[in-house]
């Protein structure tokens, strides 16, 4: 076995016999002193070999042995490289084998290795060493005599598996973390305890513009610049300070444990400021060493600029509230007065600050002389019976509407009140108050009744007005007629009749027929219509000729007429001897006479000017014939000027196209289809005058 001394004179160590050292030395001590050195050597904790010069195996001990499971008995002795069977499966060299070669020799051998002097060092993984491979450490050097000359090499080797795969599992432990930190949302920045930057990741180069290569392994407070605009700590260095000099540096921070939380607005960060939140903790080592600091920054700009708006707006609120017309209060969940408005000042005699602030339902004190619950307590408490309280009330999802009357306030009588109350809810959707808004309508409910009573007038002198229209409309041999009034309102101005003259046995087989339009709407035109009707009714009776029962009727109704109204007026009387209608136009729309022989359209122009504008103004009387299946349509101004959203009139062209189209239909699918197509072309728009059409189907 081989010994170690101090050194070669080349400083190589020496590893000889104990006789090469004491060649006096007695066998007996030699030898024991050779036993000495083998414990030694087995005692050794890494595996060693030792090869002679010749590369045959002097030494293996007994780690060799564990290692690699080869007693040293089947081992010493042995050469051609049979020791590197148990670490390649063949036989090579092993690192004690390269101390022999050349420089450029050993690194054919070993793609990286390392010479402190004359040994070699190496790192090197053995995938079939044992399943799964292993990372073995190596160290081998030359063995010299005393005379300095190499006489073999040892080499220890070390399974540092176990290490390598910590390392790679905190190498890759790492990368993972890079990764993650790389990719976190907010902006992060990690530093040493030496407050040199370690990490630097996509969101913090997006919020600064600054690389992370231009940046890490920085210090010098170098990383505040993208900040401040000067070398200055960041949060993430305060976490090494005591909380006395943290509080130097900011104004307000949040301290969680030896987490700090802060708010900052950096004027100077980019135009207009911005407002950041940055969160920093130290990092420790498994031992629970500080080793460094992370910080989190996240841009909250518009978050702050919201919050900003918000409390502007909660201002404006409060002054938009504090004018509204309607009287307005406010209460929290506690029933507490938070808003009294001016109107509600006005309303009750109370000031806003004598209001503000009480509770136990003083502000209904104003309105009933007594603690009571008001419409925006019951907001708060949905399960209350609120019927007991109001008589008229509506649910409008969680708003509350009530009409209710109030028999004395202040001294002014019963008043009337109409009230609506609404849950206030907090930016998280959780109650916590409600409002009221309260407004006088006891002038609203009396114009209210006067217009219910004069609508039931109007409703009487609308059911009167309809008595004058025949219910059913006469006929007479050869002919078929339809007629209809269309009102704009209650009551109006146009009109109709269909006169039988052979109920005064004036003439058998004659019809007066009559389509006349007042001047004006509602009430006045419709006292005006009943006049004429009444007029031209007597005279059509008393009169054969039409010209002259209209010039009577004219001289009547002028002098009733000083307010300035008039009619316009067709009257005719048709007679079925001969097929005739003879007829007066007082100022009317002419009527149009479709001709079935050949699709021409007439019109039966004015003969005279309107009633109740001039006295003995003199009409004069024309006469047509109606053939079979020829069509007479009378009609007031009411069909023609029918507005559409476009401002568009009706017009007698559409007129002219219905008759054309409808020419083969009886009289009354006729006159519906005229007020069809006046619908469809005046869609939403109102109707702004009455319509009346009567229509004359010769058979």
């Amino acid at each position: 076995m081989v010994q170690p001394t101090a050194s070669s004179p080349n400083n190589f160590p020496i590893f000889i016999s104990p006789q090469n050292i004491f060649p006096s030395m007695p066998k007996r001590l030699a030898a024991s002193t050779q036993n000495f050195a083998d414990a030694i050597f087995d005692f050794l904790p890494d595996a060693t070999i030792v090869i002679d010069r010749d590369g045959k195996v002097i030494a293996w001990n007994k780690a060799m042995e564990a290692l690699t499971g080869v007693p040293a008995k089947d081992m010493l002795g042995k050469g051609d490289y049979e020791y590197g069977i148990p670490f390649y499966k063949k036989r090579r060299p092993i690192l004690a084998n390269l101390v022999f070669l050349p420089e450029a020799e050993i690194r054919e051998k070993y793609d990286s290795i390392e010479r402190i002097g004359d040994t070699l060092v190496v790192d090197i993984f053995l995938p079939d060493f044992r399943p799964g491979g292993v990372f073995l450490w190596a160290k081998a050097g030359p063995l010299y005599d005393a005379a300095g000359n190499v006489i073999g090499a040892i080499e220890t080797v070390r399974d540092i598996t176990a290490r390598k795969r910590a390392e790679q599992g905190m190498a890759k432990t790492r990368r993972e973390l890079e990764e993650i930190i790389d990719f976190l949302p907010d902006a992060t920045i990690v530093i040493d305890k030496d407050g040199k930057v370690i990490a630097w990741n996509n969101a913090m180069e997006k919020l600064t513009g600054v690389p992370a290569k231009e940046m890490l392994g920085k210090g010098d407070y170098e990383y505040g610049i993208p900040f401040y605009k000067k070398r200055r700590p960041i949060l993430a260095n305060l976490v090494f300070l005591p909380e006395a000099e943290i509080r130097e540096k900011y104004d307000s921070i949040e301290r969680t444990g030896d987490t700090l939380v802060v708010d900052i607005f950096l004027p100077d960060f980019r135009p207009g400021g911005v407002f950041l939140w940055a969160k920093a903790s130290p990092l420790y080592d498994p031992q629970g060493n500080v080793i460094g600091a992370i910080e989190t920054v996240r841009d909250i700009t518009v978050r702050k600029r919201a919050e900003q708006e918000l409390i502007r707006s909660q201002r404006s609120l409060a002054d938009i509230i504090s004018f509204l017309p309607d009287a307005t209060l406010a209460i929290n969940l506690n029933g507490e007065v938070i808003t009294w408005n001016k109107a509600m000042e006005e309303l009750t005699g109370i000031p806003a600050a004598e209001m503000i602030g009480k509770g136990n339902h003083e502000c209904a004190l104003p309105f009933y002389n007594d603690r009571r619950p008001m419409l925006a307590d019951f907001v708060l408490m949905p399960k209350t019976d609120i019927a007991k309280f109001y008589s008229h009330i509506r649910q409008e999802g969680d708003t509350l509407v009530v009409d209710t009357f109030i028999p004395n306030l202040r001294g002014r009588g019963g008043r009337s009140f109409w009230a609506k109350a609404s849950p206030l809810y907090d930016p998280k959707g959780n109650v916590i108050g409600a409002i009221e808004t309260i407004r006088d309508i006891t002038e609203r409910r009396e114009m209210e009744g006067r217009l219910a009573r004069s609508s039931a007038e109007l409703q009487i002198a609308a059911d009167i007005q309809k008595s004058f229209m025949p219910e059913v409309i006469p006929q007479i041999a050869g002919f078929e007629i339809a007629a209809k009034t269309v009102m704009a309102k209650e009551v109006g101005g146009d009109f109709f009749d269909v006169i039988p003259f052979e109920i005064m046995m004036v003439e058998k087989g004659v019809l007066g027929l009559l389509v006349a339009d007042v001047s004006g709407k509602g009430v006045p035109a419709a006292l005006f219509m009943a006049l004429s009707r009444i007029v031209v009714r007597v005279n059509a009776l008393w009169h054969r000729d039409p010209a002259a029962a209209i010039f009577d009727a004219n001289n009547i109704i002028t002098p009733d007429s000083q307010s300035g109204m008039f009619v316009t007026l067709f009257f005719g009387t048709l007679r079925d001897a001969d097929r005739t209608l003879t007829y007066v136009n007082a100022g009317h729309n002419a009527p149009l006479v479709y001709r079935c022989r050949d699709g021409s359209i007439e019109e039966l122009l004015p003969t005279g000017i309107v009633l109740g504008a001039v006295e003995n103004k003199e009409y004069g009387s024309r006469k047509i014939t109606i053939n079979p299946d020829d069509i007479v349509v009378m009609y007031t101004d009411g069909v023609t000027e029918s507005i559409n959203a476009k401002e568009e009139m009706f017009g007698e062209d559409r007129l002219k196209e219905i008759i054309r189209k409808t020419a083969d239909r009886t009289a009354g699918e006729i006159l519906e289809r005229i007020l069809a197509g006046v619908r469809e072309f005046t869609g939403d728009m109102p109707q702004s005058d009455d319509i009346t059409l009567l229509i004359i189907r010769g058979m």
